[in-house]
């Protein structure tokens, strides 16, 4: 892992030390980034163009009452997750395909399976990639809102075909997203001042975010660290508030795989963090072929005296056991001190196609507002 920091007068440098190559990770994701921008139906058209296009720190404010802060304490490390959640926002049993009127939109539509579900339930949401196929066959619930939360939790229990191979690629299927209320009810999850990403890629688990309408256009770290613009020296460039906490305008806090790349309309910003193991295999105890439970939580970074802190928290556990755990995660910057995530989506996505004919089913699915 390599970990960026802040030093001096605004200047970014790498310090800590790296445990593994992030080659492969950021060449998997620039791909995906590129699938994500040029194809996927959802995605907005018009990245930003230069460094005005971010909003103005000046235009937000702390006080927002719609929002419910749940930042500044210590998460568990391990053990119960259900411990790092507090009230339901919203649950989601697959019984049937009246998403609507359980407060889905943007088109909700699914499969649903009267075979594979978990005990005590009579079905479960089948997504089907047929070979070729970018998305779920049928459709899927689509979105659904819930009152900000600078903190959630979601769960749902998930089984997959024994074909399941997901793209064969280092990258995709996307899965779940969160976005927060800097972006409107429909805006492409591809291009945002926030999307996280809980996916597994080849049985391992991914937590990643991208923050493309925050890149500061005027100084870009391409993936190979070298630049673009910066007025001839990013390790001087004079970076704000206004920039992406993702990977163009440098990083700050814990990654393992960032990605920035030129979509033409715009600069993709996105990294990711991936568990240890592969989790999601073909043998015990994690047979991809049977039920298992997935956790995650998200809480944003603090802001203190308008400056972004990278102490961001991820988790991800698999049937209780930890797998990704990183508490210096930078999400937002100073010029989105009233970030918070109030849109969900169930949106999974193959760029390139499926390799094979494939289905993963997923069941009991629940939003929750995270514990401080």
């Amino acid at each position: 892992m390599r970990r960026y920091c802040w030093l001096g007068a605004l200047i970014l440098a790498a310090c800590g030390d790296s445990s593994s190559d992030e080659g492969d990770g950021t060449t998997g994701m620039t791909s995906a980034a590129a699938n994500d921008a040029s194809a996927d139906p959802a995605s907005s058209s018009n990245g930003p163009t230069s460094a005005s296009s971010t909003t103005n720190a000046s235009e937000t404010t702390t006080d927002d009452p719609t929002v419910a802060d749940s930042t500044g304490g210590d998460p568990t490390t391990g053990g119960d997750p259900s411990a790092d959640c507090g009230a339901v926002l919203f649950t989601e049993p697959f019984e049937d395909t009246d998403f609507a009127a359980r407060g889905w939109y943007d088109g909700p539509q699914a499969i649903l399976s009267n075979v594979e579900a978990i005990d005590g339930s009579n079905a479960s949401f089948e997504c089907r990639f047929a070979p070729g196929a970018t998305g779920c066959e049928g459709g899927t619930p689509g979105r659904h809102l819930f009152e900000a939360q600078t903190a959630v939790c979601l769960s749902f229990w998930v089984k997959y075909s024994a074909s399941y191979v997901g793209s064969g690629q280092p990258y995709h299927p996307h899965e779940f997203h969160f976005i927060t209320n800097q972006d409107d009810m429909f805006v492409g999850p591809a291009a945002t001042h926030l999307t996280t990403y809980i996916e597994q890629v080849g049985g391992v688990p991914r937590l990643a975010i991208q923050d493309t309408l925050n890149v500061d256009t005027a100084c870009v770290l391409r993936n190979d660290d070298s630049f673009v613009g910066c007025n001839g020296d990013f390790d001087t460039y004079p970076f704000t508030e206004m920039r992406s906490a993702a990977a163009c305008n440098g990083i700050l806090g814990d990654l393992e795989g960032r990605d920035c790349f030129d979509t033409g309309n715009g600069w993709y910003s996105a990294r990711f963090v991936d568990a240890d193991l592969q989790v999601f295999g073909d043998t015990p105890p994690w047979d991809k072929n049977e039920w298992h439970r997935v956790q995650t939580y998200w809480r944003l970074n603090d802001i203190e005296n308008g400056i972004g802190v990278p102490n961001g928290v991820i988790r991800y556990w698999v049937d209780g056991e930890l797998v990704i755990e990183r508490d210096e995660v930078l999400m937002r910057t100073g010029a989105h001190p009233d970030m918070a995530f109030d849109q969900f989506l169930v949106a999974p996505y193959i760029g390139d196609g499926s390799p094979v004919d494939q289905t993963m089913w997923v069941d009991d699915l629940e939003v929750a507002a995270g514990m401080p």
